[in-house]
This record gives structure tokens, C-alpha cells and sequence, in this order.
């Protein structure tokens, strides 16, 4: 009989224990949801970083940029110091020249049948063949 009594004690101790366990993770689990909006992964943000650092197309950069300035939930002034809000005039310009410039005509000269030395006489020759109009 007193060994069932010290059992129900320590029964009754773990059950405890369990509650006052359980009641703490759910605190844990509740302050992680309220402020899940400001956890962000270092890696992710490093590798993004680090792709915008060493690209060279320019459109690219700009793309990159806008995925930093979501994750990172840029308010609109702060897209501003970046040139997020406005495009800059090279982009427009680029943009609209490209949208309107006829494409170019292939080649008329056959790089592989061009005649010459140097590469001069071979310039000479590529622009002859380029304005020849059949004649």
C-alpha cells in the first residue's frame, strides 16, 4: 500500500511537471507566431545578397533588388533611397528603344568566306559585302 502511495505521488508530481511543460511550450509557440513576420533567414538573405553583388545585367540587379525589398518588407520611402519606385531614365529609354527599333537584317557577308590578310582588309571586305546591294 505505501509503495502504490508513493507512485500516485509521483504520478501526480509528472503530471505536473507535464503541465507546467506543456503551458510553457505553448507560450513558446505563441510569442514565435506573433513575431514570426520578423524572422528571416540569414542564409537566404545572405545568398541573395551575394547574387546582387556579382551580377552584371543591370535588369537582373533590379529584379534582385525588388526580392531583398519584399523579404525584407521595405516601407515606400525606403524603395526610394534604393531606386526601387521610379525607374531611371536609361531603363525607360532602353525599354522604349527596344520596344520600337526594328530588329537588324542578318548578314549579307559569310564570315567564313571573308578574304584578307589581317583583320583590317577583313573589316574592308565585311563592309563591302554589307553594302553591296547586288549590283
Amino acid at each position: 500500500m505505501d509503495q502504490t502511495r508513493e507512485l500516485q505521488m509521483t504520478l501526480n508530481k509528472l503530471k505536473a511537471e507535464n503541465s507546467q511543460t506543456r503551458r510553457s511550450l505553448d507560450e513558446a509557440i505563441h510569442r514565435l507566431q506573433t513575431t514570426q513576420e520578423d524572422i528571416i533567414d540569414r542564409t537566404l538573405m545572405k545568398n541573395i545578397l551575394l547574387d546582387w553583388c556579382t551580377m552584371k545585367d543591370k535588369d537582373k540587379r533590379h529584379q534582385v533588388l525588388q526580392l531583398m525589398a519584399s523579404v525584407l518588407h521595405f516601407t515606400d520611402e525606403e524603395k526610394e533611397k534604393v531606386h526601387l519606385t521610379h525607374m531611371d531614365i536609361e531603363s525607360v529609354r532602353s525599354r522604349v528603344v527596344g520596344a520600337l527599333a526594328a530588329p537588324l537584317p542578318p548578314s549579307k557577308a559569310k564570315l567564313e568566306a571573308l578574304e584578307g590578310e589581317n583583320v583590317s582588309e577583313k573589316w574592308v571586305n565585311f563592309l563591302m559585302a554589307e553594302t553591296d546591294d547586288g549590283f
